[in-house]
């Protein structure tokens, strides 16, 4: 066995010397070549080869030289070496071939493209391993997470791609920034892609995801091959977004895989351009860029969202308004109106239309949940074979789900699916006959890809909690504008907040109070700083926190977060100034001791726990929802615009202002329970209900 060693300045000669030494009692032939101080390196080691390499230019030609002069110095060093006709004969008779400093990452990379044969590896210790994995018969086959696949898989690399996404190179500016530079050297495309995997991935590793995405960007530039830009995007994006934040990439990851979408659905294949337009919703939407972090792209750049879909030709299929066969109809006479209500796991906000309805005799109500229902279940979370059923590819999806739907759409003359997701996306992927169907959306599914796979030519009324979700919805869903757009309507979330209003407990004044912390658009943290603030000025005041921790498995970003607020809540409730009470089913009986109720939130739909806090007479102090801030329509729209504040400093300015003494604050509390009871209580919102639905 040959193993062959490239240096760019003299190896530490007592570690070098240890290794000769191990090769030799595994009858192995070591063979050094690079630059190196010769007479550091004795006779009696028994090298079997020690070959320096002119750095003069001599063995090149003049614009081989000439471009020596002026490449990067680890280039210029490959230049000298891969002139070197003894090292090229060398390495075509290697079985290893080792880099052992960083100013020999990039030849050790090239020798091993000459030699496909040979393993590569950097530094002796991986050396040695692997002379004696190969010695046992055990040849490394390297396991690859593709971030491209649902899955991991295993793909084999080439050792030379491998080599570059070494801790060892990655790991010094030196190294990084050669390793860098090699996918943009001119190379195959299935080359190109593999080494850069190989130095992103090293680069993920190595918590440098910056570097990394910025790496594919530029290779992605390079590759003219539509299949090749989206794997290396989607790599890299998908890996960025897994460690919890949002890549410059973001869209352009979307758009490669629409465009190679687009050619697999131009070339008949609509099962495969289906799994890339899957890709690029999945990327478009994920959850870490628009849910679990403080800040969105989404509504800054909903124009260029919306054209994802409208610019690619697969997408534009997949997505296209199927218009329903037949109208509407009118219930037969004489028999009651059927009210199919329907929901995917969360019914939180259908309690009072299912117990108005239920007692009406006018209305017949089902209920479906199809979470009860693991087929339906299934179907409707299969977005892949919906998107390839839209494109014509996958008949047995559309028969499926006709099979599970008919019975209800032919039975109901109203369909109302609450939340706009895959529920919707469901029933919409079938002719809804002469039903009628109304879908509402919350908040969170406009920022999901939920609404894009919906076919609003199948919804007749489309249901939003507030005018700042209908405004975005309206920028960043192409079809919810066009000729075949449903009708939409604002109607509050119906609330039972007449037991809101009990007396409040004697501290209830120095207590502000937030509802609901388990998410990061919920942003404690803007609270913490408010409590600061209040608490410089008087530390009279404190913050209970009611609700359960954020779900940290949902994300890196999600988990950041938490733990950035444990970290700093800790010593806030060490010294009194928080306290935490987690989840309760009391929230009316918890209200009783806040005096002030906060919204700190980036984002809402409806903040249901300013409402309820209003309800009981706490006076609301609602930040300027980042999202929304300076757009037609948002918090200062949906309340009464001296609620909304924009610092944390104004929130502390506006609670000392409402509670300097007990007077004012009671003012400003029955105000806030007038307020609420007159705008969002159930008796006046259910007969927004009954004109949506019909009902006299």
């Amino acid at each position: 066995m040959d193993v062959l060693v490239v240096v760019g300045r003299t190896p530490n000669t007592d570690i070098f010397q240890t290794f000769v030494g191990e090769m030799k009692k595994l009858d192995v032939r070591v063979h050094l070549v690079g630059t190196f101080a010769q007479n550091r390196i004795e006779a009696e080691w028994a090298v079997d080869t020690v070959h320096r390499v002119a750095t003069d230019g001599a063995n090149l030609d003049w614009r081989a030289r000439g471009r020596a002069v002026h490449a990067h110095p680890h280039e210029r060093f490959w230049a000298y070496v891969g002139g070197d006709d003894k090292v090229l004969r060398l390495a075509r008779a290697a079985d290893v071939i080792v880099a052992a400093d960083s100013k020999a990452y990039y030849s050790g990379w090239e020798l091993a493209r000459l030699n496909t044969g040979a393993h590569a590896c950097v530094g002796f210790g991986a050396a040695q391993r692997l002379v004696r994995a190969l010695k046992d018969g055990k040849a490394p086959v390297v396991s690859v997470p593709d971030a491209a696949d649902d899955g991991p898989r295993r793909d084999r690399i080439s050792d030379s791609a491998l080599l570059l996404g070494h801790e060892k190179v990655l790991g010094s500016r030196i190294g990084s920034a050669v390793a860098r530079r090699v996918p943009l050297l001119p190379l195959p495309s299935r080359a190109r892609v593999d080494v850069t995997r190989s130095v992103t991935t090293g680069l993920f590793s190595l918590r440098k995801a910056q570097a990394a995405v910025a790496t594919a960007g530029a290779v992605a530039q390079r590759l003219r091959d539509t299949e090749s830009r989206a794997e290396v995007l989607r790599t890299a994006t998908r890996r960025a977004l897994s460690q919890g934040f949002t890549p410059d990439t973001l869209l352009a990851s979307a758009e490669a895989d629409l465009a190679h979408a687009d050619s697999l659905f131009a070339a008949g294949d609509a099962a495969g351009a289906a799994g890339f337009v899957h890709h690029a919703l999945q990327t478009a939407f994920h959850r870490v860029a628009h849910i679990d972090q403080r800040e969105s792209p989404l509504p800054k750049r909903a124009e260029e969202f919306a054209r994802l879909v409208t610019a690619s030709t697969a997408g534009a299929a997949a997505t296209a308004a199927q218009g329903r066969a037949r109208p509407v109809a009118e219930p037969e006479p004489g028999r009651p109106r059927r009210l199919l209500v329907v929901t995917d796991g969360n019914d939180n906000f259908l309690g009072l239309i299912r117990n108005h309805y239920e007692s009406n005799p006018d209305v017949e109500l089902r209920f479906l949940d199809i979470a009860d229902y693991p087929g339906i279940k299934r179907l409707a979370n299969n977005r892949r074979s919906l998107i390839a059923h839209r494109l014509g590819g996958d008949a047995m999806y559309g028969f499926t789900a006709e099979q599970h739907l008919r019975p209800y759409l032919d039975w109901a003359d109203t369909v109302f699916i609450d939340w706009c997701a895959a529920a919707a996306a469901l029933f919409t992927s079938v002719d809804p006959g002469t039903a009628r169907i109304v879908v509402r959306l919350h908040s969170y599914e406009a920022f999901s890809n939920w609404p894009r796979l919906t076919d609003f030519s199948r919804v007749d009324d489309l249901v939003f909690v507030a005018d700042h979700i209908r405004d975005l919805a309206l920028r960043s869903v192409p079809a919810l504008t066009g000729p075949q757009a449903p009708r939409t309507h604002i109607i509050d979330n119906g609330m039972d907040l007449a037991g809101f209003a009990l007396p409040k407990n004697p501290d209830a004044r120095f207590t502000v109070g937030m509802v609901g912390i388990g998410q990061v658009a919920k942003d404690p943290l803007w609270a913490l700083q408010v409590i600061r603030e209040l608490r410089r000025r008087d530390e009279r005041y404190r913050l209970v926190m009611i609700g359960g921790d954020m779900n940290t498995k949902a994300s890196q970003a999600a988990a950041a977060y938490q733990r950035s607020f444990q970290r700093k809540v800790a010593p806030l409730v060490k010294e009194g100034a928080v306290e935490r009470r987690g989840a309760t089913t009391d929230v009316p009986g918890n209200l009783r001791d806040i005096g002030v109720i906060l919204s700190s939130s980036v984002r809402e739909g409806c903040h249901v726990g300013v409402m309820e806090g209003a309800a009981s007479g706490a006076v609301p102090v609602v930040r300027d929802w980042p999202f929304f801030a300076g757009q037609k329509h948002g918090a200062s729209t949906l309340y009464p615009a001296d609620w909304v504040v924009g610092t944390p400093e104004a929130a502390a300015d506006r609670i000392l202002a409402v509670t300097a003494d007990e007077e004012t604050w009671a003012g400003h509390g029955r105000e806030s329970e007038k307020h609420a009871l007159a705008s969002w209580d159930w008796p006046v919102v259910r007969g927004e209900f009954d004109r949506l639905f019909g009902i006299g």
